[in-house]
């Protein structure tokens, strides 16, 4: 269309004369056929939209939790190691983790969780299967509780399905 006006033959509307009547279409008569979406639908694409946001961040804020887990039982299994290999060398356990770091066997950075807190070592354990005590306080930070992650049950597993 070049211009505002357009020319629509109606000749029921004619005078009988042959001549076409101009019938003038603004530009508000355009808008109005081709009507955006209304505001029911739109608030209820912004409702699903938002559930599923919800939904994805749940499932990446329960992995963050399980990778911390998992980066503990790794630390966990690391520093037992540790721990019996300075009693292979000195025939004792070491009075305490920075015992380690000082003989050069770990790293000073190593002695947190995945959760940025201090393990909890004790050299005097309960049994002859665990001759000592190695412990992360889990997410919450209170011991005991149920997240408490034990050195003598982490089992650390790595597979490629």
């Amino acid at each position: 269309m070049s211009g505002a006006l357009e020319k629509i033959p109606m000749a029921h509307l004619s005078n009988n004369t042959n001549k076409p009547v101009v019938r003038a279409v603004s530009k508000a008569g355009l808008r109005a056929s081709a009507r955006g979406f209304s505001l029911l639908e739109l608030t209820l694409v912004l409702i699903i939209l938002g559930v599923l946001m919800a939904v994805a961040a749940v499932n990446v804020f329960g992995q963050g939790e399980r990778a911390k887990a998992t980066a503990t039982r790794a630390t966990l299994a690391t520093i037992k190691n540790a721990i019996v290999q300075y009693h292979l060398e000195q025939s004792a356990y070491p009075p305490d983790l920075q015992t380690l770091v000082n003989a050069k066997i770990l790293e000073a950075g190593k002695l947190s969780d995945g959760w940025k807190r201090p393990l909890f070592y004790d050299p005097i354990g309960p049994s002859i299967e665990q001759p000592f005590y190695l412990y992360s306080r889990g997410s919450d930070g209170q011991s005991p509780s149920a997240d408490d992650i034990n050195a003598f049950e982490a089992v650390v597993t790595t597979s490629n399905p």
